[in-house]
């Protein structure tokens, strides 16, 4: 019987990269392509009370605007729950919205007619600190859902109480961790293209979950799934960064191609990486760990918040993730979370 155990494996993908064949989202280039850019919102959390574009669209080179308005299809999408805007209406969430997306014969013309837009807004009060955002009389940050949690995963087994009373010791620990940004060596890049064949679109680039990007763009563009194919590029990274932001991006492309039948790039830079991007989710872990005098664990309660943003993004299976692991490697009769 043959085994892999202890055997040299192929990097079938090693050559491509270190000889620079291989093609990653922004090597991609199509006749006639336009470049995008994006203008993101300068404030955490507001009303927007003006957005003037007029001054943008007059700069030579612009080709399109496109504005919540311009949405064909549902303005709400996302991985698991749709209540993310790839445009923001009149409401701004966190820095990293989108309020305007333009294309432009280069990348310079695009990024100069987004500072060009204009916009002034009522500010409210960010909603920032998590202990805080948990409580009745905290600010809804989405007012349509009736609380700011957004998921419970209660898991119990066994008997909590008969356990703690026959451990010989019970401590109590609380634990944080901050948010972590991926810092993938490759920034995103989604291109769409127009696509006769099916009336709708494909979709090129840096691309970790390709069904999700369908979808998504299939629901904001009002299309079938069957009318956008998704073709990824070699990723530069990833690490289960590249889903919810590419598929947002491609959004915002697809939007530019329905406005100016050319096929549209968005490259993100760093700084458009690490505002917009979703980010690994900030704890707080509180841990009530009984035990035997022989190191044997008898019962554990766990109560664990998890920071996910301004939107649910991937929080429901993450959170998921942390319940069904926050014992760890250990078989333990008794738990509660």
């Amino acid at each position: 019987m043959n085994s892999i155990i202890g055997q040299k494996v192929k990097r079938i993908d090693g050559y491509e990269k270190v000889t620079g064949k291989a093609v990653y989202g922004d090597d991609l280039k199509f006749p006639g392509m336009l470049h995008a850019a994006v203008r993101y919102a300068d404030i955490p959390a507001g009303k927007i009370t003006r957005l003037e574009t007029d001054a943008a669209a007059n700069i030579p080179g612009v080709k399109a605007i496109a504005l919540h308005s311009d949405i064909p299809g549902s303005d709400k999408v996302g991985p698991i729950r749709q209540d993310y805007l790839p445009i923001v209406k009149d409401e701004v969430f966190f820095t990293g919205d989108v309020l305007a997306v333009v294309a432009a014969e280069t990348k310079e013309i695009a990024y100069q007619a987004t500072e060009a837009i204009q916009v002034t807004y009522e500010e409210f009060e960010p909603v920032c600190n998590l202990e805080e955002a948990v409580k009745p009389e905290s600010r809804l940050v989405h007012p349509e859902y009736k609380s700011n949690i957004m998921v419970h995963y209660p898991l119990i087994k066994g008997d909590i109480r008969k356990g703690f009373s026959e451990s010989d010791k019970v401590i109590e620990r609380t634990y944080r961790t901050g948010y972590q940004e991926h810092t993938y060596i490759e920034p995103e890049s989604v291109t769409a293209v127009p696509d006769p064949s099916t009336n709708g679109f494909k979709i090129y680039g840096s691309i970790q979950n390709p069904y999700t990007t369908r979808k998504v763009v299939a629901i904001f563009m009002g299309l079938k799934l069957n009318q956008v194919n998704v073709i990824q590029s070699t990723l530069g990274g990833s690490f289960g960064g590249k889903d919810d932001i590419v598929s947002n991006m491609a959004c915002r492309a697809a939007i530019l191609v329905y406005k100016t039948e050319k096929p549209v790039k968005l490259t993100y830079t760093r700084e458009n990486s690490m505002r917009e991007s979703y980010k690994r989710h900030p704890y707080i872990m509180k841990y009530k760990a009984g035990f035997t005098k022989t190191g044997k664990l008898k019962a554990m309660q766990i109560n664990i918040l998890a920071e996910c943003g301004a939107y649910s993004s991937q929080t429901f299976f993450v959170t998921w993730r942390s319940v069904v692991q926050a014992t760890g490697p250990y078989q333990i009769e008794n738990v509660q979370t």
